[in-house]
């Protein structure tokens, strides 16, 4: 149950990211900088597993990992391991190119069913997609991405007629996006893209920017409807040839 958009500029991308989730869950702990494979990386962390959801490093790559719930796979006798714990096994990445082979490598049947974005610096991306039975991966994929556990279908092809008809797909207006993860339309419910369902709910924005001299991560703590989004926190951009860690600074 979440959604995820972005678009490129001159110097990289912006990102934005709605987490949608039970109400049973506890509350997400605010992003920090943290560090794997000695690259500084911005995520939030899921308070119930310790994983994350979305990760950007001091290379501009960023990692969103999206539940594949139309091709859960059936209760297995093993337990599963967080699929959060994937994203901080790519926070580490250099290259977009280490990402499909890193992928290959999961021992994916400990996972449940995801979808997991990766895009880099330069804008290029790829979907690495493990739907519980087969992997794959697909290059250069267009906004949006999203899942729903309920109506899937019918929330999604609002979701993507809304973004179609807003003029996203060829806009850069920061403002533009926000207001798009912020709205209820056709109704607040679970069908908007701030989704409002009794059980459920959309409980954060993540709202990325990456330019040729910078990464920032500002964070909405609540459903964007109503949460402001937070002061940014930010890191340099280093070169995957510069591997020290870089210092971290909060706007």
């Amino acid at each position: 149950m979440c959604t995820l958009t972005w678009f490129l500029n001159s110097d990289g991308y912006e990102l934005f990211f709605n987490r949608d989730e039970s109400i049973a869950r506890a509350r997400a702990q605010l992003p920090t900088v943290q560090a794997t494979e000695q690259v500084q990386y911005i995520a939030p962390t899921d308070a119930d597993a310790g994983g994350t959801w979305i990760a950007v490093n001091q290379h501009g790559i960023a990692v969103c990992l999206l539940n594949h719930y139309q091709y859960q796979q059936m209760a297995s006798y093993k337990k599963w391991i967080s699929r959060g714990e994937v994203v901080r096994q790519f926070a580490g990445l250099s290259t977009l190119a280490e990402a499909r082979p890193r992928f290959r490598k999961l021992a994916l049947q400990d996972y449940r069913a995801f979808r997991m974005l990766i895009i880099d610096a330069g804008g290029k991306n790829c979907l690495c997609v493990w739907d519980g039975h087969q992997a794959r991966v697909e290059q250069q994929v267009t906004p949006l991405k999203s899942s729903s556990a309920a109506d899937a279908h019918r929330v999604k092809r609002l979701r993507r007629d809304l973004f179609a008809t807003s003029g996203l797909a060829q806009s850069q207006q920061r403002d533009a996006f926000l207001d798009y993860h912020a709205s209820h339309v056709p109704n607040k419910s679970a069908h908007s893209v701030c989704m409002h369902r009794p059980e459920a709910n959309t409980v954060s924005l993540s709202h990325l920017r990456v330019t040729a001299d910078e990464v920032q991560f500002r964070y909405a703590d609540g459903a964007p409807c109503a949460a402001p989004l937070g002061r940014a926190l930010s890191l340099p951009r280093v070169s995957p040839t510069a591997s020290p860690l870089a210092l971290v600074s909060a706007e």
